[in-house]
C-alpha cells in the first residue's frame, strides 16, 4: 500500500507547446495531453479523463475522512520534499527536505494492525456545481476575458436554467454575507 505525499510535478517544455496550441483547437490539444499522459504511463496509474464525459465521468472521493480512520497526519508536511515508502513497512514514510539533508522516518499508522482493507474506496463526494446565479454571472461578467470561443465554451458556457428562473437578490444576500467582513476590511 502506498500513501501519497506532497508531490512536486515540474513538467518539460512540451506543456509550453500545448499553450500555443490552445488558441487554435482546445479539443485538439487536450487530446495531446491525454496522449502524451497515456506514453509516459508505465505502471497503469496515470488514465486520463475528461472532466464532464458521460459515458466515463470522473469520480471524486471523499479521502480526507476515510483515510483519517486509519492515519496520523504528517506535521509540518510542507517542509518535505522527497518522500520514501516501501511496501514491506506499511504506514511509514521516509522524508526528507532535500536530496542532501536528513531522512526521518515516520510510523503513519494509527494502529499497527488496522490498515485499510485493499481495493476499498471511500464514499464517493458529492460535488455540487456552481449556483446558477454565479453560472449566469460568468457567462454575462466573465465570457468576454476568454481568448477564444472554445475557451468560452469550456469556462463560461450558457447556463441551462434560465435566468428568469433565478432569485438574484437572494444570491446577492448570501454573497454580502460571505463577503462583508472582507470587503469592509478593503474599504477601510
Amino acid at each position: 500500500m502506498m500513501i501519497a505525499g506532497h508531490t512536486k510535478f515540474e513538467p518539460d517544455w512540451h506543456f509550453g507547446v500545448w499553450k500555443l496550441h490552445w488558441r487554435n483547437s482546445a479539443a485538439e490539444t487536450l487530446s495531446e495531453v491525454a496522449e502524451t499522459v497515456t506514453r509516459s504511463n508505465r505502471n497503469g496509474h496515470n488514465i486520463p479523463q475528461v472532466v464532464g464525459n458521460i459515458q466515463d465521468p470522473v469520480m471524486f472521493y471523499e479521502w480526507k475522512p476515510y483515510l483519517q480512520q486509519y492515519f496520523k497526519t504528517l506535521k509540518h508536511i510542507t517542509d518535505y520534499h522527497h518522500f520514501y515508502m516501501d511496501s514491506q513497512h506499511p504506514g511509514e514514510v521516509t522524508c526528507r527536505e532535500n536530496a542532501s539533508s536528513e531522512s526521518y522516518t515516520f510510523n503513519l499508522l494509527k494502529c499497527k494492525t488496522k490498515t485499510p482493507p485493499e481495493g476499498e474506496l471511500p464514499q464517493p463526494s458529492n460535488i455540487k456545481g456552481l449556483e446558477p446565479a454565479r453560472q449566469w454571472y460568468l457567462y454575462e461578467q466573465i465570457r468576454q476575458h476568454c481568448y477564444s470561443d472554445s475557451a468560452k465554451n469550456i469556462s463560461c458556457p450558457k447556463p441551462l436554467v434560465p435566468k428568469k428562473e433565478i432569485d438574484l437578490t437572494q444570491q446577492d444576500q448570501q454573497n454580502a454575507k460571505s463577503n462583508g467582513g472582507r470587503k469592509k476590511a478593503l474599504l477601510n
